[in-house]
C-alpha cells in the first residue's frame, strides 16, 4: 500500500522538476523576437526623426548591442534572422516605408513562428513553416 503512494509522490516531484527545468533553462526565443522587433521599430522611428526617412538596411540603421550582421541579415541572440524587406522609396531615393521579417534558421518546436513587422509597429506572426503575411494575426505596437 505504501509503495504506490511513494511512486505517485515521487512522480509528482519528478514532473515538477522537469517543468521547472523547462521554464528556467530552455530558451523561449519567440517572446524575445517580438521584443526585439519592437526595439527595431523604435530604432527606425528615431532614425526617421533624425534623418527624415527610414533606414533601408541594418548597416545604415546601426547594429543593436548584442547583435551582429551577416550580410543583409541581423542575428540577435538566438536562432532568428531579421531582414529589412519591401522597402518603398520616395523622393530623392529616401526610404518612406519598410517591413522587417524575422524567420528562424530552422523550423522546430522552440522556433516555430515567423514574424513580419510593418512600419507602424504591428507584428504579424504565423506558426506555419512559411513567411508571415499581413493576413496573419497581429500584435499591436507597444508604444
Amino acid at each position: 500500500m505504501l509503495a504506490p503512494l511513494v511512486i505517485v509522490v515521487g512522480g509528482y516531484f519528478l514532473v515538477g522538476e522537469a517543468v521547472y527545468y523547462w521554464k528556467e533553462n530552455i530558451h523561449h526565443y519567440e517572446a524575445g523576437v517580438a521584443a526585439q522587433l519592437s526595439a527595431l521599430h523604435r530604432l527606425e522611428e528615431n532614425y526617421r526623426k533624425e534623418h527624415g526617412a527610414y533606414a533601408a538596411s541594418f548597416a545604415e540603421l546601426g547594429v543593436p548591442l548584442g547583435a551582429k550582421l551577416d550580410g543583409d541579415a541581423l542575428i540577435w541572440d538566438g536562432p532568428y534572422r531579421f531582414r529589412i524587406i519591401n522597402i518603398v522609396r520616395g523622393k530623392a531615393d529616401t526610404t518612406q516605408d519598410y517591413q522587417i521579417e524575422a524567420r528562424p534558421d530552422q523550423f522546430s518546436v522552440r522556433t516555430r513562428r515567423s514574424f513580419l513587422m510593418d512600419s507602424d509597429g504591428y507584428i504579424h506572426f504565423t506558426v506555419a513553416n512559411r513567411k508571415a503575411t499581413f493576413s496573419d494575426p497581429a500584435i499591436p505596437p507597444d508604444m
